[in-house]
């Protein structure tokens, strides 16, 4: 029924929870499993703009803006490898998928790319006061979703 499999996480114990379940399903299915985690360029470190070194060009500043961009992103890569693992069953393969951009968009974007047939996704994540203001990313991409949106509590 459900042939691949979309896992959004945010590393939160409700996406823990999403994880476990997009694996019985996986199983249930025999289908395929992604796991996706979307860095928000919100969360990147970043260096002061507008405050320019006189003593350090520009090209520098940019390099290391970059460099630490890479790290965080190569940070969440070995977060998502752990949350895999952690999920404790090997007999289904589950690709890791790393994206950067606003979450919602990229889980719906990662959905219509693999041809997700469920995407799964914890009920809470890490920005209560911001989803409050401006919606949340279960709520964006139930939404928007190509397909059928499965929400753990």
């Amino acid at each position: 029924m459900f042939e691949t499999i979309l896992w959004a996480t945010d590393f939160s114990e409700h996406a823990s929870d999403a994880g476990r379940r997009a694996l019985d399903c996986a199983q249930c299915s025999k289908g395929k499993l992604y796991a996706l985690a979307v860095v928000d360029p919100e969360d990147l470190p970043i260096v002061l703009e507008g405050a320019e070194d006189p003593f350090i060009p520009w090209e520098a500043t940019e390099q290391v803006e970059l460099r630490l961009e890479k790290e965080y992103e190569e940070r969440v890569e070995q977060a998502l490898r752990q949350a895999v693992a952690a999920l404790g069953d090997s007999s289904i393969e589950v690709t890791t998928l790393i994206r950067v951009g606003t979450p919602w968009r990229e889980i719906v974007k990662a959905a219509e790319e693999i041809g997700a047939t469920l995407i799964i996704l914890g009920s809470h994540g890490k920005r209560s006061l911001e989803e409050l203001l401006l919606g949340s990313t279960v709520e964006n991409v139930t939404r928007h979703a190509p397909c059928p949106v499965l929400v753990v509590r």
